[in-house]
């Protein structure tokens, strides 16, 4: 095993938290914002629940290798942390610093004036939940059949932390809308469908097939909650809505449905290493336009436009720098 570097360089530090996805928090967070709120106001809210909501990510990033270490000097040594190139100590900081970090952020939203809206402790409360299970999934579960189903609730609480920052009442329980809470949910399910498929993704093999396609029918259900999620919507919020929510929305997540799908069966065609990180890569980057969709839904061509165009630095630091 190499000894730390004196100096870790940046890229390091961009490999250890998964830079390109962090692209995925910023559009899936933005989408959730908007779905409330129907423009990025109060813009504090809205810039502070984002930077809480990376701090938790890259928290969750760095504690997964950390975690992982001696697993890594095994399978993927070339990684940040078995290479030495950081510090294990330096990681601890960071992981543990940026949780909490997000944490704090995150009350901290709920007392950022909004109307007449009173001081709110759901956003903190969120983010406690969200914190809890990035621990749970990169430590006590994560070698178990619920590491899936903890990384999707992951991106469940990521995005009801992003709509919680533009809730202005908390007289509906459990404090988010009923279509907020299904679009949360698809987004969830969608995750552990990826997850499922990712299991395998260090050693490929004939036996990685039955998981790929286990992985891909709960990612096409994942989608289909999304596509449904709007009509749980009430009639003066589907009013708001800039495009058709039962054909036109349901069309784009078809779409980018088929997409998951001729990505997925080369795989499980041929289920080598890359072929699945390749697979895996694309369905994470695939957050950034379902993102969009539910932002153009939400607040209409531009706000989703600019979502979309996430994808741009996503794809171009994805060249250089590993996703999974």
């Amino acid at each position: 095993m190499s000894s730390p570097s004196a100096q870790p360089s940046l890229r390091d530090w961009c490999q250890l938290v998964r830079l390109p996805n962090v692209f995925t928090v910023i559009a899936d967070t933005t989408a959730a914002f908007l779905l409330v709120a129907h423009q990025l106001a109060p813009l504090p809210r809205y810039a502070i629940v984002l930077a809480a909501v990376v701090c938790i990510y890259w928290a969750g990033m760095i504690l997964n290798d950390v975690w992982d270490i001696e697993i890594d000097r095994q399978e993927r040594s070339k990684r940040p942390l078995p290479a030495g190139k950081i510090s294990l100590s330096a990681a601890r900081r960071a992981g543990w610093g940026l949780l909490l970090a997000g944490v704090a952020l995150s009350f901290a939203v709920g007392f950022v004036p909004h109307g007449d809206a009173p001081p709110s402790l759901v956003p903190g409360g969120i983010a406690v939940l969200l914190a809890a299970m990035v621990v749970l999934y990169d430590g006590p579960v994560k070698r178990t059949p619920l590491a899936p189903m903890a990384m999707g609730l992951c991106r469940f609480f990521s995005f009801l932390l992003g709509a919680s920052a533009a809730i202005t009442s908390v007289s509906d329980f459990p404090f988010v809308p009923q279509h907020v809470l299904a679009i949360a949910a698809g987004f969830g399910v969608y995750i552990v469908g990826v997850t499922c498929m990712a299991r395998g993704e260090a050693v490929g093999g004939k036996e990685q097939k039955l998981p790929l396609i286990f992985g891909l029918v709960i990612t096409i259900v994942g989608m289909a909650m999304i596509a449904g999620g709007p009509q749980f919507a009430p009639a003066d919020e589907i009013a708001k809505f800039q495009i058709e929510p039962q054909r036109q929305f349901s069309l784009l997540i078809g779409l980018l449905a088929f997409t998951i799908i001729h990505r997925a069966f080369r795989a499980i065609l041929n289920p080598e290493p890359y072929a699945i990180q390749m697979n895996i890569k694309h369905a994470i980057l695939t957050i950034i336009p379902l993102a969009a969709a539910v932002a153009l839904l939400s607040a209409g061509t531009l706000p989703g436009l600019l979502v979309f165009a996430l994808a741009v630095p996503a794809m171009t630091l994805g060249a250089f720098l590993r996703v999974t």
